[in-house]
């Protein structure tokens, strides 16, 4: 054989050689951007999730206690509603984290609400100044209720951005 048959020999296979490097190279890193990106979007999946469900929760919370303030209202016009606003006291602190600093103080809030609707439960037929002080009581546990849940509200949104 002559050395020209011979170096296209050699030249046809070392092309032969690249080629097959090259497409198992590409092959590889094609998985790998793949994967990547795969990898990205579930995440990006994972972190949409979480946000809509910190929305919902914020929007649940933030509706259970706009009831629970008009339920437990003593000045309102159709008076204290005691059966739903004990279920909305149990229904917000079963949505509540209390290993979380704001969220425990939102919990005790509304403990004292809720003791305070005790108290002022059993005298709201009374005229007005013989319940003065389980209605302002009752007033003050609701505005506790209202500065406690503007902090857990406030962080709510904030880790769901």
């Amino acid at each position: 054989m002559s050395e020209t048959i011979i170096a296209a020999i050699i030249g046809v296979l070392g092309t032969i050689f690249v080629v097959i490097v090259t497409v198992i190279t590409q092959f590889l890193t094609t998985k790998a951007l793949i994967k990547a990106e795969r990898q990205k979007i579930k995440e990006q999946i994972r972190r949409e999730e979480v946000s809509r469900f910190k929305e919902k929760r914020h929007d649940r919370i933030l509706d259970a206690i706009s009831e629970l303030l008009i339920v437990s209202d003593p000045q309102s016009t159709s008076g204290v509603d005691y059966g739903r606003t004990v279920n909305l006291v149990l229904r917000i602190q079963l949505m509540l984290d209390t290993t979380n600093a704001e969220e425990s103080t939102l919990n005790i809030a509304l403990n004292d609400l809720a003791s305070s609707l005790q108290e002022y439960f059993p005298v709201r037929t009374f005229p007005i100044d013989q319940k003065v002080i389980e209605t302002k009581g009752l007033l003050q546990a609701q505005d506790l209720v209202i500065r406690s849940s503007k902090f857990v509200l406030k962080n709510i949104q904030l880790i769901a951005t």
